[in-house]
Parts: C-alpha cells; structure tokens; sequence
C-alpha cells in the first residue's frame, strides 16, 4: 500500500485531480514563464513536496497528457508591434478552451 502523502513518481488519483484542479485554478498569466512557475507552488501547495518533486510532478502529468499549457491571444498589445499579448493558463486534457 502506497503511503497517504506525495512520492515522487506517483499520486493518488485524488491527488492528481487536486493538483490538476489547482493548476487550472490559477487562471490566465501574462508570461509561460509565470505559468510555470506559479504551476510549480501550486504542485507543491498541494503535494507539500520539494521544488524538484513538483516539477517532476508537473512534467509527469504533462507528459501523460493530464494537462496541458494554452495561449489566448488578447485584445492587448504588445510593446514590441501590433500583436496582440497573449495569456497563458493551464486546462485539462480533452476539455473545451
């Protein structure tokens, strides 16, 4: 029997349907880089695990295509040209964006 809290390399499903819904939770963020980041404490707030383990977590749930990042353009524009901004938000696999 597993032990009740995070080891790396494996979650509950509990644990994996917290972690997804708390990555989702976050919202839009104007950078990917902030996506990650802000993905990574929101693994940790939930797993109460290391900064590698998160990340391994976040990878692992990526990889088995649990989640996944998106980009919606915005009606904002950039700095650099007439481009609009996009925003960065994570969604679960297979639901509507």
């Amino acid at each position: 029997m597993r032990p009740k809290g995070y080891t790396r390399g494996w979650m509950s499903p509990e644990q994996e349907q917290q972690v997804c819904d708390a990555l989702v939770n976050l919202g839009m963020l104007e950078t990917e880089q902030g996506l990650h980041a802000e993905g990574v404490r929101a693994v940790q707030g939930v797993l109460h695990c290391s900064v590698d383990d998160a990340r391994a977590a976040l990878h692992d749930l990526r990889r088995r295509r649990q989640i996944q990042e998106t980009a919606l353009p915005t009606n904002e524009l950039a700095d650099s040209g007439p481009l609009p901004v996009p925003l960065f938000r994570w969604v679960r696999s297979g639901t509507p964006q």
